[in-house]
């Protein structure tokens, strides 16, 4: 997709990648098609290394927001320049990944930065509405990377007409590779709740029974049934996880993301109810948490939708894939 003249920062980095299409997963709308040819001057290699991006100074704690020193924006060369400021230990990236992504967009001709925050839904890289030097800044980066890409103007926008108009930025992100049907990894426990049953097989969906003809628990119950030896989730964290939610009363499912394409969610734990981010902070990456609250922890007497009623007891069992 061309993009024309887009500032500042980007149209906040096209209002944080919220492109139609740039999200992955059932419901995301197919793409137009109506792309403007690109400038057949702009190139999308990338340079591991060079003038700009060796000028520019990035912390480096993954997932936590970068301090940066710019670099001159008279530095910036015809082609995209990287550094992988933390290097992680995951799968490395393709074009056909799927990926969760924080950001941070820094303007080199005013020196202004945007936010560091989260891209709320995970993105398809393939997916043709994302901007090609998106795609090209990941490629070959492994999973749990913070990276750094000065991009140049003509790169960015597509084109080298009107370029001249536009400086360069600087895009930071610290990125995880996710997949369809991807699960908790961890070590086996016995179950120290006996509310709902869940299988408890490393990197397999979990099978779930809830024991509706048991009182329902006063107090939120937190059960680890695979213990993971990965990061460990703090408040405020981005995760990536698998869950489904359901019932107490009856054990009906009401939302499960094994259940749209078994793609891993992804989203903030202070963005969730009380009772699901108390399950997730302090436990580790490869975990599957079972957990049962009180409405009060949840949706409260006004439910959600028509699928939680007011006043429901819920249950979640999540996976825990990722976190940034």
């Amino acid at each position: 997709m061309a993009l024309r003249r887009m500032t500042p920062l980007v149209g906040a980095l096209l209002l944080a990648l919220g492109l139609s299409a740039c999200a992955s997963g059932p419901g995301a709308p197919a793409s137009s098609g109506a792309e403007a040819p690109a400038d057949e001057a702009v190139s999308y290699e990338v340079l591991d290394g060079g003038d700009a991006i060796d000028a520019a100074e990035i912390s480096a704690e993954l997932g936590e927001e970068p301090e940066v020193a710019l670099p001159d924006a008279g530095l910036v060369g015809d082609l995209m320049e990287r550094e992988v400021v933390v290097e992680g230990d995951g799968p490395a990236i393709s074009s056909a990944s799927t990926v969760v992504v924080k950001q941070q967009v820094h303007d080199l001709g005013t020196g202004e930065s945007g936010p560091y925050q989260p891209v709320e839904a995970p993105l398809a890289l393939e997916n043709p509405e994302l901007p090609p030097f998106y795609a090209a800044a990941l490629e070959g980066v492994p999973s749990g990377s913070r990276v750094a890409v000065v991009v140049p103007a003509p790169v960015m926008l597509g084109t080298a007409t009107g370029a001249e108009d536009v400086a360069a930025m600087l895009l930071i992100l610290d990125v995880l590779a996710i997949e369809s049907g991807q699960a908790a990894d961890g070590e086996p426990r016995e179950p120290a709740q006996d509310l709902v049953e869940v299988s408890a097989l490393p990197g397999e969906q979990p099978e779930i029974a809830v024991h509706s003809d048991r009182p329902a628990p006063q107090e939120q119950v937190i059960d680890v049934v695979l213990a993971g030896d990965g990061d460990t989730v703090e408040e405020g964290d981005f995760v990536a996880v698998q869950y489904t939610g359901l019932l107490f009363e009856d054990g009906a499912e009401f939302d499960s993301s094994w259940g749209r394409g078994g793609l891993p969610s992804a989203f903030a734990t202070d963005r969730v109810v009380p009772g699901f981010s108390a399950a997730l902070v302090g436990q580790t990456v490869g975990s599957r948490v079972v957990t049962v609250f009180p409405p009060e922890l949840g949706y409260g007497e006004q439910g959600s939708g028509d699928a939680v009623p007011g006043g429901a007891t819920l249950v979640f069992v999540v996976d825990i894939v990722g976190t940034l």
